[in-house]
């Protein structure tokens, strides 16, 4: 959609240059204060309409990132819920790592009680900032 934007407005810079190209051979020879006008709001116009075409060919480039981005993200997040769902054990309703995690943890902390006496602090044992 913004290419033939650009592609108009670079049309229309091209335009201004070849007006003002003829009328910069009039201005010479005649010496005329009205060419000289027009000239100067030829390049004006030319000025600004150039830095629509740039701005307008900026915005276009952010919008395709932005749409690839887009889809990149959307790629990251189905991947990430396709490993969940690997790791997923549906008979448990929980993690399939879950398990096993916890009863190592029990194990480290039996053979430490000898050490340590019975008194093993858990992590859920600590209070929270703030309580």
């Amino acid at each position: 959609m913004h290419k033939p934007v650009i592609a108009k407005l670079k049309l229309l810079t091209n335009t201004c240059d070849r007006i003002e190209s003829k009328n910069h051979v009039q201005d010479v020879e005649m010496e005329d204060l009205s060419t000289r006008n027009i000239n100067y709001k030829l390049r004006v116009l030319k000025d600004y309409v150039f830095a629509v075409a740039e701005n307008t060919s900026q915005a276009a480039t952010h919008l395709e990132r932005s749409d690839s981005e887009r889809k990149k993200s959307k790629e990251e997040i189905l991947a990430q819920v396709e490993q969940i769902d690997k790791n997923y054990d549906s008979n448990t309703h929980m993690p399939r790592h879950s398990t096993p995690l916890t009863e190592e943890k029990l194990s480290v902390k039996q053979s430490l009680t000898p050490f340590l006496g019975e008194n093993v602090i858990s992590a859920k044992d600590i209070p929270k900032l703030g309580e």
